[in-house]
């Protein structure tokens, strides 16, 4: 009697939303704008009960109008109960130009989420994508959908980077549109891309990867214009906000995408990578289009995936010596497990006690850390104002506590070991500090800032004027100390000897104890303790004494790391980063490795290489957790990749050539320093990697007789790399750039410009050490260069030499060089390349800072090219930190000019400026 539910309720147009359920009493319906009147068909579960529909003339047929309308149906039971169901039914507009949804086929996410009133999204595909699907959808099928001028469901061709892709919709009586817009990003193929045509390869060529333009980005009102990939336009514009090869300031918009380059180059003809694979090997001879290139290298047939060959291992002399029999390799490495007091500090007693939920937590807290890392290009970004080292220092914590509970585990050491690893890179490559000591380093800064002033005020008066090295900072102040303690002023020559003391324990000079005791701090060291504490546990892993092998050869101990790594490959002799680390280390070690040494090490490297090419062009491929030990973030494995370029130099093995594996190395080590967000240690050391590919390729690009626009093209790249580098100013930063300005100017001789930057570069040796015996060799020779590219300006490149040329030493010993060479027979070895087994080679990664953390230069550091006498400017300026650069590696010819007047006007007081701005000599 009393039931007054309905049994069905349905519309003639459209569907309910939520499905009909009679104790549901409200719904929605959406129906197109050519429906112009629906039926509701209503039956109450009780035949007694009745229905009234409250809205229209009250019958079922109920007329629409555009927007909501609104029907309600009255249901009275037997006993006068009343209930009522509502159904708002919504007709579209023939105006309305939406999208209901959108999606992108593959799983493939949209940001931000889909809302129909939101018309840009972005969207990123892995790098083998050549082409997506959109699916939009539609309420009013007579709503006209196209995607980018085609069928709604078509596939979208993307090119190597950025494709804008457009969904057009037009409303049912065509009276509106809306255009909705999908960026999708194509991530980067992680090889070095070399195009068929030789002026493509030039006009494609990004300047810092030296590979093909990735999201290329122009810098507006550059002149010539400037072209960068966008990852690498964003990370210099980070550290200097100017124009990295015109020094000219950055405004705002400074940013231009070249979507219309983007298209061209994507449809430009691309070797395979694996074309290097030889005859014998069956490589690979397609020629594909760019955009092709990712989708092809994955299924490539010439793909080195096969398994690695044992006897590559067995059949080497020390493993037969050592561990072809019973015996093993007796490692001199002595460790004792303790609990150190770092290590008790972070120890928790409270909280969870079982060590499977500990190690549990560790992981979850390394993942959430993981997640957060920045993207090459962009910046980290911190959720609710939380850091992302917060994670790491929890899953620290949790490691620590779990080796507390059982301190005989082995994988527990292992575990905190590479926790601690990734908080090295978190603080040096990321930036990452607690604020606790953020606020310690900023006043330790502040107060290395005021002796540094005063030490400089020192140097001046004792005729060391602007920046001078060290060494001669030094100098200054025992002469200092000496004339106070002559006058009698005993305070102040105590208080001028604590300057001097705290200058030399900064600089490893004197007193080394400073830069010891920071090394036995660091995260690095920390976590080779916790290494040798799991391979002091179980000696037999080769995993612990991979990671063991690894880090002391970072520190420079490269004797114990080769019988550790030869430890762990003989008991895994297929496994690629042994093999690699264990060439490297046989590189190292004293005396000079023999021929068949350098052989079997080139071999490893090469096999390492190659399986790390493998794994980064797999479709399956993600970023591993945790990392993988062979890792484009590692500096000494990129370094490893200069090694093997080294040796192939001299044909040690058939197999890539020393320039692929050299562009290699540039490309890996261009997207990993745009990784990082500070200037660190980690960003130093692969800063170095990538200069060192530059100067190696540009090396050998003239040596092969490149043609001289690529030359030119090359030097005023890595100019402007040196200026924008983050690495401390140092001797070596100022000779890379002396040399590169030398090659541009033996390319291009009458280039008034080349001319120019060499002047900037030699003045910037003379200012770095002007009581040095070549400093007046320097300043002569500057002077020169600036005499000729004042009179070679705006004047023809064709003809001789200009005589200040001629008679500037370097460029005589290069002819008389050359004319030696020429009346001799080709050597194996080019000229100017050292051998990779040479010690001094094979050891300048940690003699240059690139070791590792704590390894101190055997060379103080000089400090920061000065500007040149008289107002001209011999590199960046002091204030931004840079080290000899050039000032301005391809500016405008006005600016030029002005600069290059000041700076020979200063050399050179007895050149008149005439009337048309040209010098009279």
């Amino acid at each position: 009697m009393d039931n007054c539910d309905l049994e069905k309720l349905c519309v003639s147009a459209g569907s309910l939303r939520p499905d009909f359920a009679p104790e549901v009493t409200e719904y929605t319906v959406t129906v197109e704008s050519g429906v112009a009147t629906v039926t509701v068909d209503v039956v109450t579960s009780d035949c007694a009960a009745s229905h009234n529909m409250l809205s229209g003339d009250g019958s079922s047929l109920i007329h629409l109008s555009d927007g909501l309308n609104r029907v309600e149906v009255e249901v009275v039971a037997e006993d006068g109960s009343l209930k009522k169901y509502r159904v708002d039914v919504t007709k579209l507009s023939a105006q309305v130009a939406q999208l209901s949804a959108l999606t992108v086929d593959g799983d493939v996410q949209l940001h931000p989420a889909f809302s129909s009133n939101v018309y840009e999204y972005k969207s990123i595909v892995p790098f083998h994508c050549d082409a997506v699907t959109l699916l939009p959808e539609v309420q009013d099928r007579h709503i006209t959908v196209a995607v980018t001028g085609g069928d709604a469901s078509r596939r979208v061709p993307v090119n190597f980077g950025d494709t804008a892709v457009q969904i057009s919709v037009r409303s049912a009586d065509g009276s509106n549109s809306q255009v909705y817009t999908v960026s999708v990003t194509r991530e980067l193929v992680p090889l070095a891309v070399t195009f068929t045509d030789g002026k493509q390869q030039l006009d494609y060529e990004c300047p810092v990867s030296l590979s093909a333009f990735y999201r290329p980005v122009s810098l507006s009102h550059s002149d010539p214009k400037q072209t960068l990939s966008r990852p690498y336009s964003e990370m210099l514009a980070r550290r200097s906000r100017v124009d990295p090869l015109s020094d000219c300031p950055l405004g705002d918009g400074w940013k231009v995408a070249e979507r219309d380059l983007d298209g061209e180059m994507s449809a430009a003809p691309v070797k395979c990578f694996f074309v290097y694979r030889g005859k014998a090997l069956k490589g690979c001879d397609r020629v594909m289009k760019l955009s092709e290139l990712g989708s092809h290298v994955p299924r490539c047939p010439h793909r080195p995936t096969g398994p690695l060959d044992s006897k590559d291992v067995t059949e080497t002399s020390w493993y037969k010596k050592h561990f072809a029999s019973a015996g093993c390799l007796e490692i001199e490495t002595r460790h004792i497990l303790e609990v150190r007091n770092w290590e008790k500090r972070i120890q928790t007693t409270a909280g969870e006690d079982n060590v499977n939920e500990l190690c549990a937590l560790a992981q979850h807290h390394l993942k959430l850390y993981r997640q957060h890392l920045p993207k090459p290009g962009d910046m980290l970004q911190h959720e609710g104002g939380r850091s992302p080292l917060q994670s790491l220092e929890q899953a620290a914590v949790h490691c620590a506590s779990a080796i507390r509970l059982s301190s005989r585990e082995a994988r527990l050491h292992f575990l905190l070991g590479q926790v601690l690893e990734e908080q090295h890179y978190a603080t040096e490559m990321y930036g990452l500090q607690r604020k606790a000591d953020r606020d310690r380093d900023e006043l330790s800064d502040a107060k290395s800032a005021a002796r540094q002033d005063e030490i400089l005020a020192v140097c001046k008066r004792h005729g060391f004027p602007r920046t001078p090295t060290v060494e001669n900072q030094l100098r200054a102040l025992d002469k200092e100390t000496q004339q106070l303690k002559e006058q009698g002023q005993s305070s102040r020559a105590d208080y001028v000897q604590t300057l001097h003391t705290w200058l030399s324990k900064k600089t490893a000079k004197g007193g080394g104890s400073a830069p010891r005791e920071e090394e036995n701090h660091s995260s690095v060291h920390r976590a080779l303790m916790k290494y040798l504490d799991a391979w002091s546990l179980s000696p037999d892993s080769w995993e612990f004494n991979l990671h063991v092998g690894r880090l002391l050869l970072l520190q420079g101990r490269s004797r114990g790391a080769l019988q550790h790594l030869q430890s762990g490959l003989a008991l895994r002799p297929l496994h690629p980063a042994l093999r690699f680390f264990t060439g490297l280390a046989l590189l190292q070690q004293e005396p000079r490795a023999s021929e068949d040494t350098e052989k079997e090490a080139a071999l490893f490297l090469q096999q390492g290489l190659e399986h790390f090419v493998s794994q980064r062009c797999s479709k399956s491929w993600k970023e591993q957790d945790p990392p993988e030990t062979l890792s484009s973030l590692d500096a000494e494995f990129l370094r490893g990749l200069l090694t093997l370029g080294q040796l192939q130099q001299r044909n040690t093995l058939s197999g890539m050539s020393a320039e692929q594996v050299y562009h290699t190395a540039a490309v890996l080590a261009a997207q990993s320093v745009s990784r990082c967000v500070c200037g660190g240690r980690v960003s130093g050391q692969l800063e170095w990697v990538l200069l060192d590919a530059h100067f190696a390729l540009l090396q050998r690009l003239v040596q092969q007789g490149g043609g001289r626009a690529k030359v030119v093209q090359r030097c005023r790249a890595l100019t402007a790399l040196i200026g924008l580098s983050s690495i401390p100013p140092c001797q070596e930063l100022l000779d890379m750039q002396e040399k590169t300005c030398q090659l541009a100017v033996v390319t291009t001789p009458r280039d008034s410009h080349a001319l120019c930057l060499l002047g900037l570069a030699q003045l910037a040796q003379y200012g770095n050490s002007p009581n040095s015996e070549k400093s007046q060799e320097a300043i002569a020779d500057a002077c020169l260069s600036f005499q000729a590219s004042i009179e070679l300006e705006d004047k023809t490149q064709g003809g001789e030499p200009p005589e200040q040329l001629r008679q500037q030493k370097w460029w005589q010993d290069r002819q008389n060089s050359e004319k030696e060479k020429s009346a001799k027979p080709p050597t194996a070895q080019p000229k100017g390349v050292k051998g990779p087994s040479d010690p001094g080679v094979a050891k300048r990664g940690a003699r240059r800072g690139r070791g590792g953390p704590g390894h101190v230069r055997a060379k103080a550091a000089v400090t920061k090219a000065p500007a040149p006498i008289g107002g001209g400017k011999a590199g960046r300026p002091a204030a931004r930190g840079r080290a000899g650069a050039a000032a301005k590696p391809d500016g405008s010819a006005h600016a030029s000019k002005a600069k290059l007047n000041k700076s020979k006007q200063a050399c050179c007081p007895g050149t008149v400026e005439t009337a048309e701005g040209h010098s009279a000599l």
